[in-house]
This record gives structure tokens, sequence and C-alpha cells, in this order.
């Protein structure tokens, strides 16, 4: 069952886990990205709205504004201002520079560019409407500290992995394990035991502990259907053994007698066509049985089925036939499945009662089924072994059951056709002696 070329499912877990922490990995690096970009935008917007503010607010009207302008860029050498005001331009040291870097194509990102000489954040504003506002700050700085932030997140990122290989793989290992063992157990599973084999149910995880009871339940079938089987095996060849036995006896006793006793081959070859005919009659239900005889459905009137078998019976049995029958109810079903389940319901119930006893056959319906009732005043059935009577060959009472005709595979069909048509059987107590069996057939819908 294990296949050494495969993937094993610890591996898959590894592989997937490993994909899904390097997503993850992926993911908060992406976030950090993009919140120390975002952080660096705000940052210079801020710097460059107080800057347009404080220009705003105490721009000198006559003088001193150069100096003005140098006192406020001395804190960032590569910042730059320029201040149109009417036919006249103030800027601050390098501005002329730094803007004609800005002016040239280069990427732009909103309001920050992308510089050969750095990244500036710039802005412009018109102030005390003829007076305008042009700001430049450069946010080199900040990108590189967010530079190093990140090669030391990457390389925390990278020990972090190193570290959680071995620990994924082991984790994983441990919650395929019970995978494992079932594998193994599997693996060790031979079909011809005559012991049942079952499969260790683990406790954890849930999923497996279920697919353990499942594929215990279905050992637990195959070997119950193994072993039926074998007993069918067993029981049919002993069944046709006997009249086979007797078939050959007979043939042999003609073979050495019957040129000089004549009168032997008559009684041979009557026993010989009773024992034929009883084998041939074996396998056509055991065909039955095992479902090699099917026919298309078709819809036939119940009641008159079973007053035909019913008629066939009368002649054969000494048992009295009383019949209450809904003559209007109809069914789809084979005919020769109806056949054969009312002719061993009554041929059942006749075997195994009195001389001129009564049995009662009746037909009903209810809001959801077809009711076939036969009860007859026979010796009864146990309650242990009522179920027992459905399988194959079983008799009840041993010691009487080679003067009991039959193959004792007749229930066993009545079984079959039933279940065949998702309907029911049971068994209970006729009073004040004998047995009832009760057929429900579900209606069509």
């Amino acid at each position: 069952m294990s296949n050494t070329h495969s993937v094993t499912a610890s591996r898959q877990l590894t592989r997937l886990f490993l994909m899904l922490f390097a997503m993850i990995l992926v993911i908060i690096n992406l976030l950090f990205v993009v919140t120390a970009t975002n952080l660096i935008y705000r940052y210079a917007d801020d710097q460059a709205e107080e800057v347009i503010e404080t220009i705003e607010e105490d721009w000198p009207e006559n003088q001193n504004r150069e100096t003005f302008l140098n006192a406020y860029v001395a804190r960032q050498d590569d910042d730059a201002i320029e201040i149109t005001d009417g036919k006249r331009e103030y800027t601050s040291p390098k501005a002329h520079k730094i803007f004609k870097r800005i002016d040239q194509r280069n990427l732009a990102i909103k309001n920050l560019q992308l510089t050969r000489h750095g990244v500036y954040y710039l802005r412009q504003q018109k102030v005390h409407h003829h007076r305008i506002v042009k700001v430049a700050i450069n946010v080199d700085d900040l990108i590189k500290l967010t530079g190093w932030l990140l090669i030391v997140t990457l390389l925390i990122n990278l020990a972090i992995s190193i570290i959680a290989l071995p620990i994924i793989h082991r984790l994983a290992k441990r919650w395929t394990r019970p995978l494992t063992s079932l594998d193994n157990e599997i693996d060790a599973i031979t079909p011809q035991s005559d012991r049942l084999q079952t499969l260790t149910v683990p406790q954890q995880p849930l999923e497996v502990r279920k697919v353990a009871q499942s594929f215990n339940q279905l050992l637990e079938r195959q070997y119950r259907t193994i072993q039926r089987e074998k007993e069918f095996i067993a029981n049919a060849s002993h069944e046709l053994k006997t009249p086979l036995a007797g078939i050959l006896g007979h043939v042999n006793l003609i073979r050495r007698h019957g040129d000089k006793h004549p009168e032997l081959i008559g009684k041979s070859l009557k026993y010989i066509d009773q024992e034929a005919q009883r084998m041939s009659q074996l396998i056509n239900e055991l065909l039955i049985l095992e479902g090699h005889q099917t026919k298309k459905l078709t819809e036939i009137n119940l009641s008159k089925i079973i007053l035909a078998e019913v008629e066939s019976l009368q002649g054969a049995y000494q048992q009295k036939f009383i019949t209450d029958l809904n003559p209007n109810i109809s069914y789809w079903i084979t005919k020769g499945d109806f056949q054969s389940l009312v002719h061993n319901l009554l041929e059942n119930a006749a075997k195994y009662s009195p001389t001129n006893s009564t049995i009662d056959v009746q037909l009903t319906t209810d809001d959801r089924h077809i009711i076939l009732r036969v009860a007859d005043q026979g010796q009864g059935i146990a309650k242990e072994n009522r179920q027992k009577v459905f399988e194959r060959f079983y008799r009840e009472d041993e010691s009487h059951s080679n003067k009991v005709a039959g193959s004792g595979i007749g229930l066993s069909i009545v079984k079959m056709i039933i279940e065949k048509y998702h309907g029911k059987i049971t068994i209970h107590d006729n009073e004040p002696v004998g047995t009832i069996f009760t057929v429900y057939l579900p209606k069509s819908k």
C-alpha cells in the first residue's frame, strides 16, 4: 500500500507550512515597507506644512527675508525653499540647484521625487493670494534608516526560517504519525487470515480516528462476508454432495445388478430423477440468491400471483389455505421475484405445519406499505432464532431436517428479494400456536 516514490504526507505538510510561513513573512515585510513609506510621506508632508504655515504667519514684509530663509533651512542642508512674491523671487541656499534637479525628468510617486542625488518631497502652495511657496524636503536619511531596518528585518526572517524548518518538519511528522501507523497496519493485513484484523484507533486527530473507525467497520463487514461465503460454499457442497452420492450409488447399482435384476432399474431411475430435480432446484435457487436472474420491472397484480401459488401448493400439501386479498393492489416488481417470494413463504409455512392445519394469507395496504401476511399453525420459531432462519441452509430443528424436504435457502431468497425492493420482513408468534411472517414493501412515490 505504501509507495516509496510518492511524496509522504509529512513532506507535504512540511512544504505547506513552509509556504504559509514564507507567505506570512512576505506579507509582514510588505506591510513594513508600506507602513515605512507612509510614515516618510507623512513626516515630509508635516515638515512642508510647517514651513508653509511659518512663512504665512512670520514672513517679514520689508527686511531680513534671506536671513529668514537661511535660518529655516539650516537644520537640513539639502532642504530648499522658493518664494515668489509678485515679480520678485526669494530662495534659500542651494534652492536653484535642488529645484533644477527636481525639474528634470525623474521617477515620481505622489509628491516624492526620486532623483540621482536623493529623494525629495515637493510641495507648492499659494498664500496671501499673491505669494507662492515652493518647498522641497530631503528624506534620504529616513529612507536609509528604513533600508537598514528592512535589512535587519530580513536577517531576522532568515534566522527565524532556519530555526523554524526543523520545528515544522518535526511537527509535521508528529501530526502524520497516526496516518503512518495506519498505513503500516494496513500493509500488515493478510486477506487469508481466519481471524478478524482491525486497526488501532488513535484518539487524535479526529479525522484520522474517524477514518480508522470506518476502515475497521469495513474490515468487519468484509470478514463477515468472507465467513458467510465460506459457510455458504461448505453448506452448498454438502447439500449437493448428498443427492449426487445417491445418484452415483444407484448408477453403480444398475451397472452391477441391472442385467440380473431389471426390476431395480425402474426404482433407481425414479430415485435418480428425484435427486436430479432436487439438485436442479437447488442450483436455480442459488442463482436467484446470487442475483444472476434479473428481469425488467413491470406493474403486476399481486393478488393474482398469490392465488396462483396457493392453487399450485394445495395440490402438493394437505394444509388448508385461507386467503384475504385486496384484488386491486399492483406493484412494480418482476413477476419471477414476487412468485419466488410468495412460493417460498407459503411452502415454508406448509412444510412446518401439521396436516389439515390452516394457513392464512392476507394482502393489504396502509399509507406507506403493501403488506403480505402469512400465518401458520406450525411448531413456531424461538425468538433467538428468528434472524437466523434467513441464513442460507439454516434450520432451527436439525434433528428433523432430513424429514422436511427442501434446500434450506427458501427464506434466504425471501429476505434477498425483500431487501432488493427496500422492504422488510418481521416474524411474530401466532396464537395459540404457529408463526406469522409479515412482509412490508414500500409504495412507489
